[in-house]
């Protein structure tokens, strides 16, 4: 069954270790590499990902909304939260499967708790992140390990070995 998984971008950024080293010197860059390990979870996992940012400080008169490696990014519009266009989401999504919001914020946790929506920790998030990043190392090293050679039967191999000396 298809998840749609709603995230509280900001709050996973400086709620987890995950991303210090970025968000203390680049922001962006920050939120780049949570958009890829989003990618990466969405590929192997049956998410569809809608990732907010807050942009409640700027000046911003709208939201904007952008595709980006497969998930749907938000920034809300000045004087907006994130946690109030979650909410909205949460509350209003016609989605047929399980909505999952990833939030450390408690508050908002209590407003979005309804039948259907359940709630993920950024540190549950980023636990699940870290998995599927070894799951794909493993398999990784495991196909390395497969070469066309190896998986041929013995006579074959002889015969194609034949072929390629030229003594056939």
């Amino acid at each position: 069954m298809k998840r749609l998984l709603i995230v509280d971008g900001y709050n996973v950024i400086y709620a987890t270790d995950r991303y210090k080293k970025w968000r203390e010197s680049d922001l962006e860059l920050a939120r780049i590499k949570l958009i890829e390990d989003l990618a990466t979870l969405k590929a192997l996992h049956d998410y569809k990902i809608v990732l907010v940012f807050d942009a409640a400080k700027t000046d911003a008169r709208s939201r904007t909304n952008a595709q980006v490696l497969g998930i749907d990014v938000w920034f809300t519009r000045s004087g907006e939260t994130a946690d109030t266009l979650i909410e909205k989401m949460a509350a209003r999504s016609e989605f047929e499967g399980d909505v999952v919001v990833a939030t450390s914020d408690y508050s908002q946790q209590k407003v979005i708790f309804r039948p259907g929506v359940l709630r993920k920790s950024c540190r549950e998030l980023v636990a699940e992140l870290e998995v599927t990043e070894q799951d794909i190392e493993v398999t990784a090293k495991k196909r390395a390990r497969f070469c066309l050679e190896e998986r041929l039967d013995s006579a074959l191999r002889r015969a194609l070995e034949r072929i390629v000396s030229g003594e056939e």
